[in-house]
């Protein structure tokens, strides 16, 4: 019992040195980049990015995205003018848009777009919106999807915010292989996102199929860094699944006890510690993201005036 129980303390403390060397390598890595001014690149072969939204009506959110500095990049908001008819007007005049002619492709699954409209406005022409009615986030992400110039994707939801220099980190990481062997590019730390490439999202027949379920693990990459966040206090773990957790961790200590086998009983209680100190340091990164972001707009937006 106590060998059991000093190898399985090792592998936590081997397993917990390795993420915080991971962390390490990720955050130095972000640095190099903001030192370096290589990533935004006006080049016609340089990677391109199309930000999709599913459930986007705040405002805010919307400037977060348009906020990147990145040239090749894109932000499509898909939203249901039926539905929320407040929000979609407020977008359409704050960024003065115009309804332009939508063309359906055949590479994904689309159905319920009523409009397309872009900005007429010079600094927001990157901005795309979208009518469409409401269903499966998916089903947003594939009407995006169909109109997007870029040939990597990343969806996102109601109240993910992108972090300082997410975009031009992603687009580094794609750009360290060849163009097209690298199909996905996610992060766990924070809100979890994930890139995908356009490709590989056909080959699978569209979000609806979950592509990333198709993509075989030698063509993912797994960023171990912040790459969004969600603004106020973060979402914590539903209570559905606390009680769940503890009803299962109090099964186990019980069966455990009564074959009196402790091993087993430290083994759940170590498990069950190391996994809420996981999910906690993971969420607590929300809470941190939120003012740092706005410090370094403001800081960013400084230099654009003072120069």
């Amino acid at each position: 019992m106590t060998v059991l129980l000093v190898v399985l303390l090792a592998a936590v403390g081997c397993g917990a040195l390795w993420l915080l060397c991971l962390v390490v390598r990720g955050s130095n890595k972000r640095r190099l980049l903001a030192d370096t001014h290589g990533a935004a690149c006006d080049a016609p072969d340089c990677i391109g990015l199309s930000v999709l939204c599913s459930g986007v009506t705040q405002a805010a959110q919307v400037e977060n995205l348009l906020s990147a500095e990145y040239s090749r990049y894109e932000v499509i908001v898909v939203l249901d003018a039926l539905r929320y008819p407040a929000e979609f007007a407020e977008l359409a005049a704050r960024y003065r848009m115009i309804r332009v002619e939508y063309v359906p492709t055949w590479e994904f699954p689309v159905h319920g777009v009523r409009a397309l409209g872009r900005s007429r406005r010079r600094g927001f022409r990157r901005l795309v919106l979208v009518d469409r009615a409401q269903d499966a986030p998916e089903g947003d992400f594939d009407a995006a999807a169909s109109v997007a110039t870029y040939d990597y994707l990343l969806p996102l939801r109601e109240g993910q915010y992108l972090m300082p220099d997410a975009v031009e980190r992603l687009v580094a990481e794609a750009g360290e292989r060849p163009a097209g062997e690298l199909a996905a590019v996610r992060s766990w730390i924070g809100e979890p996102v994930a890139m995908y490439g356009r490709e590989a999202v056909v080959a699978a027949g569209g979000f609806v199929a979950h592509p990333l379920r198709t993509i075989p693990r030698g063509r993912r990459r797994t960023l171990w860094e912040p790459l969004a966040y969600a603004p106020g206090p973060a979402c914590r773990v539903p209570w559905p699944v606390k009680v769940l957790a503890a009803l299962l961790l109090a099964w186990t200590l019980a069966a455990a006890v009564a074959s009196d086998s402790w091993a087993t009983a430290a083994a759940a209680v170590t498990a069950c510690l190391v996994w809420c100190a996981a999910e906690y340091a993971r969420l607590s990164v929300a809470e941190v993201a939120g003012p740092c972001f706005k410090g370094l707009v403001a800081r960013r937006r400084a230099r654009k005036l003072n120069a």
